[in-house]
């Protein structure tokens, strides 16, 4: 009897034990299992993004058109919300009719150290960049005002170069003073300026900029005095422009150096794949105009011009009129061309060495006249 009692205790004490046993057992079984699979689920979700990286390289490199399809069919919808848009003459960009033509102002705009940053060329249509006396460059930027720009310069004084391109537009061409012989050739050709010299009324200058480096303009300005000198509709050539933003060609050429002597000018133009169009930089930093705004182009042209100094005073004679070399920049390529301009008052044209004309991307072109001699890397 007493070995029957002894021998269920035992029996339940060993049953008490198993069971014990078990429910360890059952939890470090679950403990197990969850961490299974969070190291299932982690390895998942690495594999998941290594895919996506290497679908996005994959699609990029053999499928770009797919990466540049959004922005042509933004384009094409755009187009169709704006049935009655026309190309603007100066950049090919849709415009509502009526405002496709017109009249051109082309300002000279300083780049002088103690000048920066300009204000108004985040804005320009067309910008001609360019040395002038003591290897310092100067712009020439032309507007088709048709957006508000709130400050315009610094105006610097004209020479001689950048009254043939401003004539080509048939522009008005606006500055503050000029060399003697700009001035001279302004009298003689009967060209549109805008001079502050005689005209302070439409320039202001700014308290918190030195002089010279501190007389600034507006598009109010500039179209007041455009609508009092009846100054409408452009007169000049438009250039050939493309269907659609996107990128035929493969991007071979994603950088545009062009070393100026001094390296305070020194620029570089960065493609922007996404967007197809060119990011500037200015003595090795992005170039932001005075409102902050980057400063892209569609299109860059670097055009080669015989160029002498002159005087004492080092101003230079460049060669506007005849025919040279050109390195022609879009959609993330460059090819070597040709510039001509047959007559001082004919338009500037570009085509290939294939004697095709340069077809551009509508928006901002950017024009950088150098030395043929200057290094020019892309």
């Amino acid at each position: 009897m007493l070995n029957n009692i002894f021998s269920l205790i035992k029996n339940n004490t060993n049953s008490s034990n198993q069971s014990d046993k078990n429910k360890v057992e059952q939890k470090e079984r679950i403990v197990k299992n969850k961490r299974l699979w969070k190291i299932i689920c982690y390895f998942s979700i690495f594999l998941f993004l290594i895919s996506i990286i290497f679908t996005v390289i994959y699609l990029s490199i053999f499928y770009r058109e797919l990466i540049f399809s959004y922005n042509l069919n933004l384009e094409k919808e755009n187009n169709v919300k704006c049935q009655d848009c026309v190309r603007r003459l100066i950049d090919g960009v849709y415009v509502k009719e009526g405002e496709e033509n017109l009249f051109p102002i082309a300002v000279i705009i300083d780049n002088h150290i103690e000048a920066r940053p300009s204000f108004g060329l985040s804005e320009a249509n067309l910008v001609y960049e360019t040395e002038v006396e003591g290897n310092i460059t100067r712009y020439l930027a032309v507007f088709a005002v048709g957006t508000n720009i709130e400050k315009i310069g610094p105006i610097r004084s004209v020479r001689p170069y950048f009254i043939d391109w401003a004539k080509e537009l048939s522009a008005l061409l606006v500055h503050c003073g000029g060399s003697p012989e700009a001035l001279v050739k302004i009298s003689k050709e009967n060209i549109f300026s805008l001079n502050e010299f005689y005209n302070e009324n439409y320039f202001w200058r700014d308290n918190g900029k030195s002089a010279p480096h501190n007389i600034f303009t507006s598009s109010v300005n500039l179209k007041k005095y455009s609508n009092d000198k009846d100054l409408i509709s452009g007169k000049f050539l438009s250039w050939s422009y493309k269907e659609g933003d996107m990128a035929i060609a493969s991007t071979t050429h994603p950088q545009i150096n062009i070393n100026f002597k001094d390296s305070n000018f020194t620029v570089k133009w960065k493609y922007d794949i996404i967007n197809n169009e060119y990011i500037r930089y200015l003595a090795d930093q992005q170039h932001l105009d005075g409102t902050g705004k980057e400063i892209k182009a569609k299109n860059i042209i670097v055009q080669f011009m015989e160029t002498a100094v002159i005087d004492e005073e080092l101003r230079l004679k460049i060669k506007t009129q005849g025919r040279g070399s050109a390195i022609i920049c879009l959609d993330g390529k460059c090819n070597l061309g040709k510039w001509e301009k047959v007559t001082i008052s004919s338009r500037s044209r570009y085509y290939y060495n294939n004697g095709e004309d340069v077809i551009f991307n509508a928006g901002p072109t950017w024009i950088e006249i150098v030395r043929p001699d200057y290094n020019i890397n892309y």
